[in-house]
C-alpha cells in the first residue's frame, strides 16, 4: 500500500517522529483524513494529528506526513497528472 496514493482511512498507524513531541508514540486507527489533518481513534479517544513534519508507520511502511498534505479525493488526480496509471 502506498499511503501517498491510496486511502489510509481504516488503517492502523503509529507516530514515529513529529514536530509536536506530544504526538510521538501515538497509535490508533485512522477514522478521517483531511488536507492537513488525520483523525485517529486511540485508546484515549479521538486525536487530531496535523500533517506537519513527521513520520508515520503505516502497515509496516514509513510515510512522511508532509508528502501526504493534500485532500484524499485529489490523490487520483495527482497520479494521472504525473502520467502514472
Amino acid at each position: 500500500m502506498n499511503p501517498y496514493l491510496t486511502d489510509v482511512v481504516g488503517t492502523e498507524v503509529r507516530v514515529i517522529k513529529h514536530s509536536d513531541p506530544t504526538m510521538v508514540g501515538l497509535e490508533g486507527k485512522v477514522v478521517d483524513e483531511r488536507k492537513n489533518i488525520l483523525t485517529l481513534e486511540t485508546a484515549k479517544g479521538r486525536k487530531l494529528l496535523p500533517k506537519t513534519k513527521g513520520i508515520l508507520l503505516i502497515d509496516g511502511q514509513m510515510a512522511d506526513l508532509e508528502k501526504m498534505g493534500f485532500r484524499p479525493e485529489d490523490k487520483m488526480k495527482k497520479i494521472r497528472r504525473k502520467g502514472r496509471q
